[in-house]
């Protein structure tokens, strides 16, 4: 599992680093020191867990977590106990309270392997049971979809992006609006490219949709949807085929 930390505290990075040593399925690809700085790395990476502590200046952890639309797993480290039932309101895997042990750490990571597993399961499934493969997307107009506990035929060209919310994503159509279980990815993987482009960490636009591009944000039906740094690239070779 690809992981950051967020803390201000120098040592509190070394100390979880140090700890992630012991596992060797575990991979820390960033010690960030302020939520701005986890939220720069955010913009254009991806991660399957944070340790995120809450104290921290300028932006508090738990303020961070409610600016993520796609959060990872997220287990929080700090020394400040009154914070947990809030921590748990925001569906936070586990709550590691300064100084822990490394038993209680590893407690707390086989917790998250276990919801990681789940998580990759779900999506698997969802994917084989609700969404066509990309061939068969290539061949006909349409794609079925499960939400609101019934499966749904969309018509592609009835599609004007979709939104990532966690674990569900909001399928934008003309008229309606489709809520699924399932991640962004697994419509990137299946919806055809020469039609869809993933624009955003939470975005995938139609891009005959496409009303207006403007600096880091394009409009959809007069709808602002913002463009991650990361993405450019891929838009602008796609807008000039």
């Amino acid at each position: 599992m690809n992981c950051i930390t967020i803390d201000d505290e120098p040592l509190a990075h070394k100390v979880i680093k140090n700890y992630c040593t012991n596992l060797s399925f575990l991979n820390v690809v960033k010690e960030c020191y302020s939520a701005f700085d986890a939220m720069n790395y955010l913009n254009d990476n991806q991660v399957d867990l944070i340790f995120l502590d809450i104290n921290m200046p300028k932006l508090k952890g738990l303020d961070f977590l409610r600016t993520l639309s796609d959060p990872p797993l997220i287990i929080v480290t700090t020394a400040y106990q009154e914070y947990a039932i809030e921590g748990y309101e925001l569906n936070i895997l586990d709550y590691l309270l300064k100084p822990f042990s490394f038993e209680r750490f590893l407690k707390a990571i086989n917790k998250a392997q276990s919801q990681k597993k789940m998580m990759d399961s779900m999506q698997k499934g969802t994917q084989n049971q609700v969404l066509s493969n990309t061939k068969n997307v290539n061949q006909n107009d349409s794609i079925f979809v499960k939400g609101d506990k019934k499966m749904h035929q969309i018509q592609l060209d009835s599609i004007l992006y979709l939104e990532s919310l966690g674990s569900y994503v909001k399928i934008h159509l003309e008229n309606e609006t489709i809520t699924s279980l399932d991640r962004l990815t697994n419509f990137e993987n299946t919806l055809p490219e020469n039609q869809f482009l993933r624009i955003h960490r939470s975005y995938i636009i139609a891009l005959k949709k496409i009303q207006t591009i403007e600096g880091n944000r394009l409009k959809i039906t007069g709808i602002d949807i913002p463009i991650g740094n990361v993405y450019k690239h891929n838009l602008t070779n796609a807008i000039k085929k």
